[in-house]
């Protein structure tokens, strides 16, 4: 059953704040003059206007309305358009294992990475539609708040003190002051998207007993979602040598006297807050993230690895270089798997969870040919199954909540307006409908996977409830490669299949965030074609509504959702946001009902999200008494 949408939590749009402005005014006059003109009739209230899904009102917020009514009004097809196979054979074949389950996979295990003092920006609150919209769609994520800012930038205060004068800044930098009103205000908004949140600690200006209060104050605001305090951020690169823009520290700095201040900063937070996880040591060194796991009196504790294969900004890796060649090449994918095999291993000796902080295809600043393309939202949907399957609990894609133009170009997500005036609507990248994608996974256990060939990985979820999610990644190039029939074998009977998929037709294909903060009268009224085939019936109730302005505000909105992407575009199921939930998706062509296994047409340089439906035992003739 769709459930009813929420207009309390949504924000009205502008022409609503002025109809009610208008009434107001309205009733004032009324007031005036009853005295003079009793018999007169009140006037008819206006109607709320209705946008192109029947009762929901004209630039609702996605967070306001459920997803798979959206879904409805797009008008999926019964079937999946293009899944059924043609003739011939199959060319790649996938098969699942039965038998013992592997590492859990749960909401909460995707998420996003902010900037320590992001947590003073007034956008991010409980109220900012699109930021609901946008952690709703990650169902339950983690958000973490630290990066290069914790150490050089973030300065907490409970008392008001002034922002310091003599910390080392860089041209252009400035220190940014966060108090616990702004913990209680993205408290709200964790609140609001059930989201689990770990904060972050300044090392590099040491000083323990402001951690504690830090710990004190965010426990008040957060409670059980605050589920760590990271103390610092990757102290391996603190000294990066003399003259080097991200070098904090002197040359003396090295991992004896990070150990014993991290267990002076451990001594002083669980003073405040006991049994609060320390997050350590966010690195990307083994040996730091074994000396954090050997620090004594940290308990309990997190190991912190952060994660970016194709990091080589200069020319001297060329295999680490952030190159579509580099990014679908299966070295990249061994070297991933080498990195998190190590630290999930060092994890286990130590008895910590292992949590991947921060994470993106590549850390080069600027924009480089994988930037806000394909090639890195395929990168993100497999590496977020990928690391989970060598046993990371959590996996937060480093973001930014600077505007799309001039904003860091790997970041999940954006905002609109200007790095001189930045909007209030935000909207997510290509990379970010990917997240969208794999956190619409429910909860299960992973189970083994195989495939024929490396070009094609698989990964599989066990839900206990009679389905199976199954994701397929392909990394043919989307622009030359045609479409693969790919057989998949199962250890049971499945009665029918449904699949949802992002794809792109080129690796540098974008999703055209921009798009999304132009005003709703420039738009043809509704979607025309969808990528799952057929003339969706929202654009004929879209098209006749007359022209109005769009809430500027609000980029994600019903209206946004019911247009689908241009044919050049990124998309998932020819849509952005909301992902269509699992249980209103179209079904795969040609799946028999009781077969044990069947084809799928894959197209190349696309991640494809299948749910298996199991067949279930009929019942002996003693059950059925």
């Amino acid at each position: 059953m769709v459930a009813a949408p929420l207009f309390t939590s949504a924000r009205p749009s502008t022409s609503s704040r002025r109809r009610r402005s208008a009434a107001f005014l309205g009733t004032a006059l009324l007031v005036l003059t009853a005295c003079s003109d009793q018999s007169e009739p009140a006037p008819t209230p206006e109607p709320t206007p209705t946008g192109p899904i029947a009762d929901v009102a004209r630039n609702a917020p996605l967070h306001s309305v459920d997803p798979a009514q959206v879904a409805q009004a797009r008008k999926p097809p019964e079937t999946y358009p293009g899944s059924a196979t043609n003739a011939g054979g199959p060319e790649a074949t996938v098969t699942l294992r039965g038998g013992e389950q592997g590492e859990d996979y749960r909401h909460g295990s995707v998420g996003l990475s902010l900037e320590a003092t992001d947590l003073a920006d007034q956008r991010l609150n409980g109220d900012n539609p699109d930021l609901v919209s946008v952690l709703d769609s990650l169902n339950e994520p983690t958000v973490r708040f630290g990066g290069n800012s914790t150490d050089r930038r973030f300065f907490f205060t409970a008392s008001d003190e002034p922002i310091p004068t003599d910390w080392p800044l860089n041209e252009g930098e400035e220190i940014t002051k966060v108090t616990p009103d702004d913990l209680k205000r993205v408290a709200e908004l964790a609140e609001r998207t059930n989201s689990s949140v770990i904060l972050s600690a300044n090392l590099a200006r040491y000083d323990p007993e402001r951690a504690g209060e830090l710990a004190h104050h965010a426990k008040e605001a957060f409670g059980e979602r605050l589920v760590g305090l990271m103390v610092g951020n990757e102290p391996n690169g603190f000294y990066q040598g003399a003259g080097n823009d991200l070098t904090i520290k002197g040359p003396d700095w090295d991992q004896e006297t990070y150990a014993k201040q991290l267990t002076a900063y451990a001594k002083a937070i669980h003073d405040k807050v006991p049994t609060l996880r320390i997050v350590a040591p966010a690195a990307y060194s083994a040996d730091w993230w074994n000396t954090a796991a050997d620090a004594p009196n940290t308990d309990p504790m997190a190991l912190a690895v952060h994660q970016y294969p194709l990091s080589e900004c200069g020319t001297q890796w060329e295999h680490q270089q952030p190159t579509v060649a580099n990014a679908v090449d299966p070295a990249t994918r061994n070297n991933i798997d080498r990195l998190v095999d190590d630290a999930a291993r060092d994890a286990a000796e130590h008895n910590l969870p292992l949590w991947i902080t921060e994470t993106s295809l590549s850390a080069c600043s600027g924009s480089n040919e994988i930037t806000e393309t394909q090639v890195a939202a395929v990168h993100q949907a497999e590496y977020s199954m990928r690391v989970q399957e060598h046993g990371a609990e959590r996996v937060a894609a480093h973001s930014s909540l600077a505007p799309c133009r001039g904003g860091a170009p790997m970041s999940v997500l954006c905002s609109s307006g200007t790095l001189a005036n930045p909007g209030e609507a935000f909207s997510v990248r290509a990379n970010g409908l990917a997240l969208a994608l794999i956190a619409s996974i429910p909860e299960g256990n992973m189970v083994e996977t195989s495939t024929s060939t490396e070009n094609l990985t698989s990964y599989a979820v066990e839900h206990g409830n009679g389905t199976v999610s199954v994701v397929l990644t392909d990394y043919r190039d989307p622009a030359t490669a045609k479409d693969r029939t790919t057989n998949l074998t199962l250890p049971y009977r499945v009665d029918y299949a449904t699949q949802s998929q992002l794809r792109g037709p080129s690796w540098t294909a974008e999703y055209p965030v921009a798009s999304l903060f132009e005003d709703h009268a420039s738009d043809s009224g509704g979607p025309s074609t969808t990528a799952t085939g057929g003339a969706s019936g929202a654009a004929a109730s879209a098209s006749s509504a007359p022209e109005y302005p769009a809430d500027p505000d609000v980029a994600l909105s019903v209206e946004r959702a019911l247009h689908t992407a241009p044919r050049n575009a990124v998309s998932v199921d020819g849509y952005g946001l909301p992902i269509t939930p699992v249980g209103v998706r179209p079904r795969v062509g040609g799946v028999k009902a009781g077969s044990k296994n069947f084809s799928v047409t894959l197209p190349a340089g696309s991640t494809t999200v299948l749910t298996l439906k199991k067949t279930q035992p009929s019942p002996s003739p003693q059950e059925s008494q």
